[in-house]
C-alpha cells in the first residue's frame, strides 16, 4: 500500500497493508501489486457499503483507500461527510495518512472530526513506572497478589510491578522471550500466559517464531513454551475454563486454539477468516469475541467461524486493540480509528448484536500515546496509556528514544 510505507513500526503499519489485502480479491492479492491491490479494495469496500450505506466505517476505510490511491480530493470528500456524526473516527498518523499529514486543508478537516467529540473528565492515573524504553502493549492483573504483569515489545522481557509503579523483572533472560504481546493470568490454576513473537521484526524473514508461553505464578518460573509452526504474528490470548488456549494472528487473521491435551497451537476455523483479528475475549458464558477491522465478531467455538455482529450505524466498534468481557458487556480500546478511547459496547439478543455504544474515556486523555491494551481491577481498565508502539522499528531500535517517557498506567472507571 503506497499510503502506509513502513518508516515507524510494523506493528502500526501492518493494519494499513493488510486492510488492502483484506478487502481485496484473491486475484489482486496474488498480483503483488499495491495499486492493484488498492483497486480491488476499493471496489469491496464499495460493495459492503451498498449492504451497509450508513456505516461510517466504511467510508472511513474508503478514505483511505482512496488517498493511498492518490485520489486526494476524493479522499477528503468523503471524510467531510463524517462530520457531525460523532462517531469517534479521527485519522492517526501512521494508518494511511502519511501522505496527507503535513497538508494545511487536511489538518483543517481533522481538527473539525477531532472538535466534534465530546470529552470525559480524565480517567487518574493508577501508576507510573520510571522506565521509558519498556514499548509495553500487554498488562494483566493478578487478584491474588495484587500486581500487575506487564509485557515488553522492545526489552522482550515481562515486568511485575505493584498498585505504587514499583516494578521488576519477571522472566529471565534464560526464558528466551521474544516480543511480549498479548498477557493474561489464569486465577484459577495460578499461571500467567503471555504471547512471544518476532512476526513483525526484520529477522522474521529468515526464522519466524510465535508460541505462547506459561509461567506458574507460585514459583514464577516458566513451565511450558507452546509454538504455533503456522502463525505469522500472534497478538492476543484467552485462556477458557478448561484451560484451553484461543490466539488471535493479527498479520494472517487467523483465530489458534490449543486443547488442553495438545502441544501446540493451530488454526482454529479457516485461515484468513477473522479479519485483523486483534483483542479477544471470552465471557463468562463461553462465548468468545474478537476484535476485527470492521467491528466486533462472535466466534463459534465448536467450529472457529466468525459472526460479524450486527450493530446500529450510530455506533464503531472497529479498530478496537485491547477487548475485555465485563458484566454482560465488551469493553474495547480503540486505537486505530481514533488516536485512542475506551468504550463500552453493550450487547444484545444474548450477546449477538451490539446495543449501542458508550465513550468511557475519549481521545482528549493527556498521557494517551498510542494506548494498547488493559486489564480489569478494582473496577476500573487499568491500561498501558502511553506504549509508544510507533516508535518501535523492524529492526529492534527504538525511535527517538529520549523523547519517550516512563509508562503510565491509567485506571479508567467502568461505570458512568
Amino acid at each position: 500500500m503506497t499510503a502506509c510505507k513502513p518508516k515507524f513500526s510494523q506493528l502500526i503499519v501492518h493494519f494499513c497493508a493488510s486492510l488492502l489485502i483484506f478487502f481485496a480479491s484473491g486475484q489482486a492479492r496474488a498480483a503483488d501489486d499495491p495499486q492493484v491491490a488498492a483497486r480491488a479494495s476499493l471496489e469491496r469496500i464499495q460493495s459492503l457499503r451498498k449492504q451497509r450505506p450508513d456505516d461510517g466505517l466504511l467510508v472511513f476505510y474508503e478514505a483511505i483507500t482512496r488517498i493511498a490511491l492518490g485520489e486526494r480530493d476524493a479522499g477528503f470528500t468523503l471524510l467531510r461527510t463524517l462530520k457531525s456524526r460523532k462517531l469517534g473516527l479521527i485519522p492517526v498518523h501512521d494508518f494511511g495518512f502519511e501522505s496527507v499529514w503535513g497538508d494545511p486543508e487536511f489538518q483543517k478537516l481533522r481538527k473539525e472530526l477531532a472538535d466534534d467529540e465530546p470529552r470525559t473528565p480524565d480517567a487518574p492515573v493508577a501508576f507510573r513506572l520510571t522506565r521509558p524504553k519498556l514499548i509495553p502493549e500487554g498488562i494483566t492483573y493478578d487478584a491474588k497478589g495484587d500486581r500487575f504483569f506487564i509485557g515488553s515489545v522492545a526489552q522482550k522481557k515481562i515486568v511485575v510491578t505493584d498498585r505504587k509503579g514499583d516494578a521488576r523483572d519477571f522472566s529471565k533472560v534464560e526464558d528466551k522471550l521474544d516480543c511480549v504481546l498479548g498477557i493474561i493470568v489464569d486465577p484459577a490454576r495460578e499461571q500467567l500466559y503471555a504471547v512471544s513473537t518476532n512476526g513483525f521484526l526484520d529477522e522474521a524473514k529468515t526464522q519466524r517464531r510465535n508460541a505462547v508461553v506459561r509461567y506458574d505464578l507460585k514459583t514464577g518460573r516458566l513451565a511450558d513454551r507452546f509454538d504455533a509452526p503456522e502463525a505469522m504474528q500472534f497478538n492476543d490470548i484467552a485462556i477458557a475454563p478448561n484451560g484451553t488456549i484461543y490466539a488471535t494472528d493479527s498479520m494472517s487473521s487467523t483465530l489458534f486454539r490449543k486443547k488442553p491435551d495438545e502441544k501446540t497451537l493451530t488454526p482454529f476455523g479457516s485461515k484468513g477468516a477473522v479479519p485483523e483479528a486483534n483483542g479477544i475475549a471470552l465471557g463468562v458464558d463461553g462465548s468468545l469475541y474478537v476484535a476485527i477491522s470492521t467491528g466486533i465478531a462472535k466466534i463459534d467455538t465448536s467450529t472457529g467461524a466468525p459472526t460479524r455482529l450486527p450493530q446500529p450505524d450510530t455506533v464503531v466498534t472497529g479498530g478496537c486493540d485491547g477487548l475485555y468481557w465485563h458484566e454482560g458487556d465488551l469493553i474495547g480500546i480503540q486505537n486505530v480509528t481514533n488516536p485512542g478511547r475506551v468504550v463500552r459496547i453493550e450487547l444484545a439478543d444474548k450477546g449477538t448484536h451490539v446495543g449501542r455504544l458508550i465513550v468511557l474515556q475519549s481521545h482528549h486523555h493527556p498521557d494517551f500515546a498510542e494506548p494498547t491494551t488493559g486489564t480489569i481491577a478494582h473496577g476500573a481498565l487499568h491500561l498501558i496509556a502511553n506504549s509508544y508502539v510507533g516508535h518501535f522499528q523492524p529492526d529492534g531500535r527504538i525511535k527517538n528514544e529520549d523523547q519517550l517517557k516512563g509508562t503510565v498506567i491509567v485506571g479508567v472507571p467502568l461505570t458512568q
